[in-house]
């Protein structure tokens, strides 16, 4: 039997009219080339929250739509109708005197035609009746209603003065904000963003150049992969006011297809990566190509489908150096690996036929791309490509993962690569006028306690001018099992300084350094591994502060001015979301940017269901919980609730967090019919609780996690209110292979899985992710047999939702495919399959998300619904109505 310990963080309860701001006396004062035919339609999918973003972000006053592919719905419709609430509470408080006899005369007619309306309609008390509720409505949140907004600061030095950004506003105009006196500039006004032919230019994107002459300008962007696009890029002349093409153009005056762009630390020169050569547009005056053997499997300066999606997280390998002499760039070689190949049906120029999209895919035990680091001189007169680096006891090509490249100063740089199964990792320091590179640090996870090392970028550079040595670097290390900010000084040290230390993890590395105050600000779980706090510490290793107030539940981000005189904190939970700028030696300064009062207007009057926090035991493990509650629920054991796992249960990810979210999972707490508890659990494989808590997933991924999940479920089966007979387990990527897993070990805990684009064999899913957590086929044949969904017995017994999209380009309907064949093959007949056409790993395709969330509703309805019945007998017709209601 599990035991329940209940923790810190309270029950959260939105309250819509405290905004719960930190109190500004703790500031300061305590303590990351495509062979498709055709776009992908990747929306940003949250695994931690379980539905579709809705693809908006916000820079400066404009919230702007993210291109992620073609979306077929307005997100404006969010907008509006927060304006729409907003209005209605601000007319609703511009009171005036009623005749009291008219008053009650017309509510009095209100209620009885509502009355009558709601006879006609729902016809009395029928099973299937939605019963009037003010809770959180479905098409609220797929449309994205309780997404918090945020302003994306552009923070610059334009004028050499610390705290400055810029962002561009509903007219198009880039706007220059001064964050001391709060002082609003015109920097360019949209209407002279014109081309030579004086036609306004629209754009998506800008960036200023560090001398302020010149503004890049991204238009026309086009979807790649999970980080990438392709776009044209101009130069906009600040003294002329006229904008030109960055690069020649192609043809009949097509501009040419960029796939990233920076401008040089100084001056005005440019680096871009055109048809996958890398190119330097030296002062805008001197096009150089560096590199001249680009093809559809060459990448030079930009990551290959599996670097961007699982070792960089981001459309960029280059690295400009401090001063902007040099250029380290990334060469990618993919064509030795295998091709992944899936028909798409609707887009098509004939469409009698299908098209094809075609991806170089390792897969575990195939090759990788074979990956080396260069680095070019600008000052070079000759436009040569430059040879890759020479490494002394280098990994071989087909064992080496490149994972970080770093400068530290003009004259070095560190790079960090690891073998295939990352156990094994080096750091290289590589002179850059010899080209030649040195272990400096290396390092065995496998002979430490079996696990990997974490991919991740988290070298910061401390230049010699501030620290009494040599050059010395700041990197986030293992200390006793947990994640630290450890100082590496001289260069060639392989013995970290620890500065901080703990059972509690630094939260993806250093946020900021100020050189001059030798302060490093960071974020990490110390309070708590489900909350996100700021602090601070010297250079030392001493006097560490916070920067927020730990003694509330907080979830915390911070970026800070190039200075780090001000920083933009974001609060993102557990209350209602804002975001303000704050003065580091000032704790009475700070400007508010964002408060989500949209947010805020849709929550009041809302009947909300109640998260509570808590921990549970398996097998001598601590698992974090926290379980959605309905509105008003009913704890004596008088009424019996159907209980939904959400769980995504992979590596080093978390779902219980501090964080606001109000989503489906909420809806369905709401949902008079459905009344249903939502649970979700972090077993054991996640993050930010340790290596030892994590590692023990090597090697026999699914094993630790569905016993996870399923001794959660018998701890909340024999709990008094729930209704043990309805419990169901869902979950998406990960969480549909943890799904899929739960009803395949036959518990008899779970009567319903729901899996949404599951890995179903760790053969099929990509290398570098797959081979960190499983080695090799050839070196764990075993555990890659067991690991795979594979027994069908327990689908006999559970019924079974299996959802993918043939697109899907991440996980492959490869996975749901083969999962289709065992259960043919086993007769198995009470599981039903939805396919969205050519959707990838999002399903996001032609209304397709919004669909797929009223089929996993409907499939808890007629399962699990108010009328008591699980034999599945309700069609997903029966009851339309409560889907145009929402």
């Amino acid at each position: 039997m599990t035991a329940t310990k209940y923790v810190s963080l309270p029950s959260t309860d939105f309250d819509a009219g405290t905004h719960n701001y930190p109190p500004s006396q703790y500031l300061g004062s305590s303590s990351s080339n495509s062979r498709s035919h055709g776009e992908r339609d990747d929306d940003s999918f949250d695994e931690n929250d379980g539905y579709v973003l809705s693809n908006m972000r916000v820079k400066g006053s404009e919230r702007e739509r993210i291109l992620k592919g073609r979306g077929d719905e307005d997100d404006t419709v969010v907008d509006i109708e927060r304006n729409e609430r907003l209005n209605a509470i601000k007319e609703a408080r511009e009171w005036k005197p009623i005749n009291p006899c008219l008053l009650i005369a017309t509510i009095f007619v209100i209620a009885w035609v509502g009355a009558a309306i709601a006879y006609a309609v729902f016809g009395g008390t029928g099973p299937h009746e939605e019963v009037a509720t003010n809770g959180v409505r479905f098409k609220d949140v797929l449309r994205g209603m309780y997404i918090p907004s945020w302003r994306t600061l552009e923070w610059s030095r334009t004028t050499g003065e610390d705290g400055i950004f810029t962002y561009k506003d509903g007219d198009n105009n880039i706007i220059l904000e001064h964050v001391a006196n709060r002082t609003k500039t015109v920097f360019v006004s949209g209407k002279d963003i014109v081309d030579s032919l004086g036609q306004r230019i629209e754009y998506f994107s800008f960036s200023v150049s560090p001398d302020s002459q010149y503004i890049l300008l991204g238009t026309n962007r086009t979807k790649m992969w999970r980080h990438s696009i392709r776009a044209n890029y101009w130069v906009y002349d600040m003294s002329s006011k006229i904008a030109k093409p960055l690069t020649k153009q192609v043809g009949d005056n097509k501009h040419a297809l960029i796939a990233y762009a920076k401008w040089s630390p100084s001056g005005h020169s440019v680096a871009f990566v055109k048809d996958n050569d890398l190119y330097v547009s030296v002062d805008l005056k001197e096009e150089r190509r560096i590199t001249f053997d680009n093809s559809v499997d060459i990448f030079n300066g930009i990551p290959d489908w599996i670097y961007e999606e699982e070792v960089l997280s981001s459309n960029k390998a280059i690295w400009w150096s401090p001063s902007g002499k040099y250029l380290a760039y990334l060469r990618f070689d993919e064509s030795a690996v295998p091709e992944y190949r899936f028909p798409i049906y609707l887009d098509n120029r004939d469409g009698a036929y299908t098209s094809e999209y075609v991806i170089r895919y390792p897969k575990p035990g195939f090759p990788n791309p074979i990956v080396t680091l260069h680095i070019y001189n600008t000052e070079t007169p000759l436009a040569a490509q430059s040879d890759p680096v020479i490494i002394k006891e280098d990994f071989k090509d087909d064992d080496r993962i490149i994972t970080e490249v770093a400068w530290i100063g003009d004259e070095n740089v560190l790079m960090r690569e690891m073998n295939r199964v990352q156990d094994n990792m080096r750091v290289i320091l590589v002179d850059v006028e010899t080209r030649k590179g040195v272990i400096v640090r290396e390092g065995n996870s496998e002979e430490q306690d079996g696990g990997w090392f974490r991919v991740a970028q988290t070298i910061v550079a401390i230049p010699s001018k501030t620290s009494k040595e040599k050059d010395s670097y700041i990197d986030v290390v293992d200390n006793n099992g947990y994640l630290h900010l450890a100082l590496f000084s001289p260069l060639q040290s392989d013995k970290p300084t620890f500065l901080t230390s703990g059972n509690w993890e630094i939260v993806d590395g250093v946020t900021a350094i100020d050189y001059e105050r030798k302060l490093i600000y960071f974020i990490s779980t110390e309070k708590s591994s489900m909350e996100r706090h700021l602090y601070s510490i010297k250079f030392d290793g001493t006097d560490k502060k916070a920067l927020t107030p730990t003694d509330q539940p907080g979830y915390y981000s911070a970026d800070f001015s190039p200075g780090c005189t001000y920083y933009s904190l974001r609060y993102e939970g557990p209350d209602v979301p804002w975001q303000k700028i704050f003065k580091v030696d000032d704790k009475n300064f700070e400007v508010v940017l964002e408060t989500n009062d949209g947010i805020r207007a849709a929550l009041v009057g809302l009947d909300t269901p109640k998260k509570t926090f808590l921990t549970i035991d398996s097998e001598g493990h601590q698992l974090n919980a926290f379980e959605i509650r309905p509105p008003g629920m009913d704890t004596s054991g008088q009424t019996k609730y159907p209980v939904l796992f959400y769980v995504y249960g992979g590596p080093d990810s978390q779902l219980v967090s501090a964080k606001f979210s109000i989503n489906w999972h909420m809806f369905l707490a709401s949902s008079p019919q459905l009344k249903c508890i939502v649970v979700t659990v972090d077993g054991r494989g996640t993050g930010f609780k340790g290596r030892a808590f994590k590692v023990g997933i090597r090697k026999q991924l699914g094993k630790l996690e569905t016993i996870d999940q399923i001794n959660a479920g018998k701890h909340w089966a024999q709990l008094n209110y729930v209704d043990k007979e309805k419990m169901a387990i869902w979950g998406w990527s990960y969480g549909g292979y943890v799904t899929s897993k739960v009803i395949e070990a036959d518990s008899g805990v779970f009567k319903l899985g729901m899996a949404v684009a599951p890995v179903t064999d760790w053969r099929f899913y990509d290398s570098i992710y797959t081979e960190r957590y499983m080695k090799t086929p050839a070196m764990n044949e075993d555990g890659y047999i067991q690991s795979a969904v594979t027994n069908m017995t327990g689908f006999l017994h559970a019924k079974f939702l299996l959802i993918h999209g043939t697109g899907d380009d991440n996980v492959h309907f490869q996975n749901t495919a083969t999962l289709i064949d065992k259960l043919t093959l086993a007769s198995i007949h009470n599981y039903r399959v939805q396919i969205y056409t050519d959707s990838d790993h999002s399903i996001n395709k032609h209304n397709a998300n919004k669909e797929l969330y009223y089929l996993l509703t409907e499939y808890l309805r007629r399962n699990f619904g108010s009328d008591g019945s699980t034999n599945g007998n309700t069609t997903l017709n029966e009851d339309e109505d409560w889907y145009k209601r929402q």
